[in-house]
């Protein structure tokens, strides 16, 4: 990996004074020469893909028989591939193969690993319906990934270097977060805010700070943005010139948020993207056309598929499932999301090979928390992944009291579950108070989903208005 690579993920992954320290410094480097050599190469090969069918044709090709080659050096794959040429492997031959479940991946992760544990980053994944999961990720997708996200928010005027405030959670950040509820970062040129301070005192200084760092992007999770949007408007806020868009990340973006958004920011350009923990599937918004996807083939090979595990047609709805590019330490081919979504176009030579697709169900829901202040707290701000649990579930019926619903793994004791109450208490700097609960299930839903919240108190008193 290239020096400033390097230098970029020591700085992103080192403690804060390090990056006080550091950020100024990294601030005057050109943005496209901090990122690194990787990223400038995957990003003129997207660049490229966008317009050379041949070329994504043979990446893809090349892409498959690694990943197949490295994936049947494996005890969980050499069976499953046997009768698969690898050397001369086609896209038509991943229809041979089964629909890699998160079952399947739990029980035979150790199994699937191509390289030794140690040189992987382990990742907890988790959805309102679906139990944990741990997958083993390349330390060197981060540089590849950002090429794409990157990619996809310039088609909404991004430039690399412009000023983004960020509203999500990152476990760092904040220390204090009655008094310290926002922070500059120059070294990434972030101006990062505390999704756990959204009422109005506390916004009214975030847009202050918005129009004082000259941030021309708002980035972070649709619920969290959507509070400040309205917040804004309410306020009838005046929207400075630098304020060019807003780039969702998370959470699926709802029509209803969409138009808070343009009420309180203004004809913003709104930019989302379609990701996985699991890093198998990337996608960004059409231009033009709300809530509809295009795929990225570079990045991965997505395929909606019914119930047998064949391709659904334009106009069917399927399951989503994914055979990622850009992390092959554990290879996950044909792995199913546990998401839904209905294909508009089918990759082809004349689309240089895009599945186009709309209605795509995100593992999380638009779910808030409220803390003792009263103020509104999205869902995806708390952890949403939690070792020794294999489900659970958060419960509210008080303002800054939540009930945790844990399944926990075979073994562990309620004592042992307690750190998470006190995790949960500290990262909120105790504006939200839990309590552990071990039940023998979930309640689901009719349509049998878990919610990840379940919430007693009317969210109208708390400015959250119906949508």
């Amino acid at each position: 990996m290239h020096s400033l690579d390097r230098l970029r993920g020591g700085y992103l992954s080192s403690p804060r004074w390090v990056q006080a320290s550091g950020g100024r410094l990294l601030s005057i480097i050109p943005p496209m020469l901090l990122y690194g050599r990787t990223f400038r190469q995957f990003q003129a090969d997207i660049d490229r893909s966008r317009r050379d069918a041949g070329f994504v044709e043979q990446r893809v090709e090349s892409s498959l028989r690694l990943l197949l080659s490295r994936a049947r050096t494996t005890a969980y794959y050499s069976e499953l591939l046997a009768h698969i040429d690898v050397g001369s492997a086609a896209i038509s031959d991943l229809s041979t193969l089964p629909v890699l479940t998160r079952d399947t991946v739990r029980r035979q992760a150790e199994h699937m690993l191509t390289v030794p544990k140690s040189k992987l980053d382990a990742s907890m994944t988790s959805g309102t319906s679906q139990a944990f999961l741990t997958v083993y990720l390349d330390r060197d997708r981060s540089v590849k990934e950002w090429a794409f996200v990157t990619g996809v928010w310039s088609r909404g005027g991004y430039r690399l270097g412009d000023r983004r405030a960020v509203l999500r959670h990152g476990q760092d950040d904040f220390h204090d977060i009655r008094s310290r509820y926002w922070l500059w970062e120059p070294g990434t040129r972030e101006l990062r805010l505390s999704p756990f301070r959204m009422i109005p005192p506390v916004m009214d200084e975030y847009l202050d700070l918005i129009r004082r760092f000259r941030i021309a992007y708002v980035h972070g999770y649709p619920s969290a943005i959507a509070l400040l949007a309205a917040h804004a408007g309410r306020v009838n806020w005046r929207v400075p010139l630098t304020l060019k868009g807003v780039l969702p990340i998370s959470e699926s973006l709802l029509p209803h948020q969409r138009s808070i958004i343009r009420d309180g920011f203004g004809p913003v350009t709104v930019q989302p993207f379609y990701g996985l923990s699991e890093k198998v599937a990337f996608a960004g918004e059409v231009q033009g056309s709300p809530d509809e996807y295009e795929f990225e083939p570079l990045y991965g090979l997505a395929e909606v598929v019914d119930a047998d595990g064949n391709q659904v047609a334009p106009g069917q709805r399927g399951r989503l499932v994914g055979t990622g590019f850009i992390s092959m330490g554990m290879p996950l081919i044909r792995y199913d999301t546990g998401d839904l979504a209905t294909v508009v176009e089918l990759p082809s030579r004349d689309n240089c090979w895009r599945l186009r697709a709309t209605q795509l169900v995100s593992a999380y829901g638009q779910d808030y928390l409220v803390t003792v202040e009263g103020g509104l707290v999205p869902a995806t701000s708390m952890p949403t992944s939690i070792r020794l649990v294999r489900e659970y579930q958060y419960v509210q019926s008080a303002a800054g009291l939540v009930t945790v619903r844990v399944i926990p793994e075979d073994g562990v004791t309620l004592e042992q579950l307690q750190p998470i109450a006190r995790y949960i208490r500290a990262i909120s700097d105790g504006l939200v108070t839990v309590d552990v609960e071990i039940v023998d299930e979930i309640p689901t839903t009719a349509r049998g989903k878990r919610r990840f919240v379940e919430q007693h108190l009317d969210l109208s008193g708390y400015g959250m208005a119906d949508g």
